[in-house]
């Protein structure tokens, strides 16, 4: 029962943030310029165009960093949960790839002649700490979702002082990948149930009135 609440709690997560950065994909694909979060947040961050230490937080959306956390998660997981360990391999480059090979050219917003929605950087992020998180035994996970919460919100605020990304492109971009993430774990886990039902043999579910049994068994089984 705990198993099942958790996955309908990463499917419904998951799946409103998708929807989410989805609803904004369309607002702005008619109306790309700012909406009033972005003045609002522009104006509490001030630019910091030339900031070293800002974009040295930015390199941890590098492919590098997506590569070497998700074989992290991959590894961690491998033995205690295998659908979930493939699920923290493939999950944050298909949320790279859903970021900048669709969502961006569809929707077609740009910031300073960049297209710019969703930001591809706290996407990156936000899909490893998603994995961090998932891949955490439970004593550990609130202190790694908070480690991981305070790094991509770090991100999201770095993207937008150095005045790369409107406020809006960096929330979508968190919504992407940790909703991507979320929903391949249960994509996976729901491969893994199909496979071991149809692993099953016909007739060999108790109750089967066609259940074929065994030389030798049929007294033991009538007991």
């Amino acid at each position: 029962m705990r198993h099942r609440t958790r996955a309908g709690v990463e499917l419904t997560m998951g799946s409103l943030l998708l929807l989410a950065a989805l609803a904004g994909g369309l607002y702005f694909m008619v109306r790309p310029g700012p909406v009033l979060l972005d003045p609002w947040v522009f104006a509490a961050l001030r630019p910091v165009h030339h900031s070293g230490l800002l974009v040295a937080v930015t390199r941890l959306g590098s492919p590098f960093v997506v590569l070497a956390g998700a074989a992290a998660g991959f590894l961690a997981t491998l033995r205690r949960n295998p659908p979930r360990a493939v699920a923290l391999l493939v999950g944050p480059a298909l949320a790279v790839a859903v970021c900048d090979w669709v969502m961006k050219p569809i929707v077609n917003r740009t910031y300073a002649d960049v297209v710019s929605f969703p930001s591809g950087t706290v996407t990156a992020v936000a899909a490893v700490a998603t994995v961090g998180v998932l891949a955490t035994p439970d004593p550990w996970r609130t202190v790694v979702a908070a480690l991981g919460g305070t790094v991509t919100v770090l991100e999201a605020m770095s993207v937008v002082a150095l005045r790369w990304h409107y406020p809006t492109d960096a929330l979508a971009g968190l919504a992407v990948g940790v909703g991507v993430v979320l929903l391949s774990d249960c994509a996976a886990r729901g491969l893994a149930t199909g496979r071991g039902r149809h692993a099953v043999r016909p007739g060999s579910v108790r109750g089967d009135p066609g259940a074929a049994t065994p030389a030798g068994a049929e007294q033991t089984v009538r007991r």
